[in-house]
């Protein structure tokens, strides 16, 4: 694997957060950039750390990043020493708000630097957290572990499928603990309801569902390039990405909706749901096989990700079905508050269909319960639990066996994702009457695309203008590197890196 060119020590010492060279397209290039003198760091270098004492890098500020910040500092004996962003701008907030503190939690001093690889090959940090956009987690991940450093990856753990095997054989390789950020699995309702599954509580499992019914409206349209945020170094936040203009109004967040660096709803709140749904099925491989029916449906915008979807997994003696709905339950609704369609009482979670009844597993990962075939609920599970102490607590053991979303799991619940949007580009324009034949032998899968249906018309979205897409069937091996008899699904397993971004 190749691996990145990492400051010395002494280049780190006179690093700044790199950010503040923000750029505008087109940006400087990054490896020149290291070439030329630096300003002097933010912060000064960590003092040695007492003994016991974890100390912990955060990648990635803007959003996640911050309650992975929040979420370590909190806990006994573990610091977080380091942050770094692209963005100069979020850096200096949030370096900012650590020293300040807050009404529960005293303040503390952090170096700052817009650059991970200033990071990786000191001894003075111990863990990588990784909170960035999803084009580059699994090039952070990848690099951190071969730098020796524990690492708590955020969802999804890859871009593409392959990506995802790429970090679990790094973890292998370097021997160092690695987390996935699905934290439902650190929950106590959420594994009671699944151990009741297991046990054979709800009898025969007929389908294990996920749901995303999350409202999202439209970015803006694509009116041709715009100016990045002066205060964001675009090349480092592209990373492996070929360079593409910025084509929305917002750079940050709405990314999710490009494919090239995000991955949709289903690969972005969804795999919560999609990692839920496939350990109810006790699913530990690559599925099957994989259909799908969806598209951007409602308003026309710069994103490519669809915004309502159906994904179908077979997994063997029961089936996964994901469902992804952007758009509210009406067309009313669109110039209110955007309420949301609820299926069984949920708008995003899990549904667990078996012979005795459903079992249903909040979004909030905090109660679950089992309702009988007569709609009684006759169980229900309260509780949640702590992802980030669970890291820790392996990291302190050096036993990835205490860890609750090992990375292995975390890369399988990614690559259902990413086989489900992969279905989807593959395929073609379809009738609603075309989809009804293509999907009359699935029952299950029928169902969801009935109700799918009956939610567009809702909307009065006209499929005959922007008609849903029938995506390609995909027969997956089972090593997940490979789609039978299919080497255009097959090469978009797998990405080419730009550089000097490789991994």
């Amino acid at each position: 694997m190749k691996k990145p060119v990492i400051p010395s020590r002494r280049e780190f010492l006179a690093a700044s957060a790199a950010g503040a060279a923000g750029a505008i397209l087109p940006t400087r290039n990054l490896s020149a950039a290291q070439d030329v003198a630096v300003k002097p760091a933010s912060k000064p270098a960590v003092a040695p750390a007492s003994s016991g004492d974890l100390r912990i890098a955060v990648v990635g500020l803007r959003g996640r990043g911050w309650n992975h910040t929040m979420g370590f500092a909190r806990l006994p004996g573990v610091r977080v020493v380091a942050i770094c962003d692209v963005d100069s701008e979020v850096l200096s907030r949030r370096s900012a708000q650590c020293a300040a503190g807050g009404e529960n939690w005293p303040g503390f001093e952090v170096e700052t630097t817009g650059d991970i690889r200033t990071l990786l090959n000191r001894d003075d940090i111990d863990v990588i957290s990784i909170a960035t956009p999803n084009h580059t987690h699994s090039m952070l991940a990848c690099w951190a572990l071969d730098a020796g450093k524990h690492v708590y990856c955020e969802k999804p753990v890859s871009h593409v499928v392959e990506e995802g095997q790429r970090i679990v054989d790094a973890a292998k390789r370097s021997g160092r603990i690695c987390a996935s950020g699905t934290q439902g699995r650190s929950a106590s309702s959420v594994q009671s309801a699944i151990e009741f599954v297991h046990s054979g509580g709800l009898g025969k499992v007929h389908c294990s569902r996920g749901l995303c019914y999350k409202p999202r409206r439209s970015i803006g349209a694509n009116n041709g390039p715009r100016f990045v945020p002066a205060t964001v170094d675009y090349d480092r936040w592209l990373g492996p990405v070929a360079y593409q203009p910025l084509d929305r109004r917002q750079l940050h967040y709405d990314w999710h909706w490009n494919l090239k660096t995000g991955n949709g709803d289903l690969g972005n709140q969804g795999i919560h749901q999609m990692d839920i749904a496939r350990w109810a099925l006790g699913q530990g491989g690559m599925p099957k096989a994989v259909a799908s029916v969806g598209g951007r449906l409602g308003y026309k915008d710069a994103g490519d990700s669809p915004n309502t979807q159906v994904a179908v997994f077979d997994c063997g003696e029961a089936p996964l079905v994901f469902e992804v709905r952007g758009l509210p339950k009406d067309k009313a609704s669109q110039s209110g508050k955007w309420e949301m369609d609820r299926y069984e009482g949920q708008s995003i979670g899990n549904i667990v269909h078996g012979e005795n009844g459903i079992v249903r597993i909040s979004n909030s990962y905090s109660w679950a319960d089992f309702i009988d075939r007569d709609g009684k609920k006759q169980q229900e599970w309260k509780g949640g639990g702590d992802h980030f102490a669970n890291f820790v607590e392996a990291v302190r053991a050096n036993d990835e066996r205490v860890l609750t979303a090992p990375i292995v799991e975390g890369h399988l619940s990614s690559a259902f994702c990413h086989l489900g949007i992969l279905s989807h580009q593959l395929g073609s324009a379809a009738s609603p009457s075309e989809i009804d034949v293509a999907w009359a032998d699935d029952e299950i899968a029928t169902e969801a695309w009935r109700r799918m249906h009956s939610h567009l018309q809702a909307n009065a979205v006209d499929l005959s203008a922007t008609p849903v897409v029938l995506g390609r069937p995909l027969r997956v091996r089972a090593s997940g590197d490979a789609i039978v008899g299919d080497p255009e699904a097959t090469a978009m397993l797998f990405r080419t890196c730009r550089e000097p971004y490789s991994f």
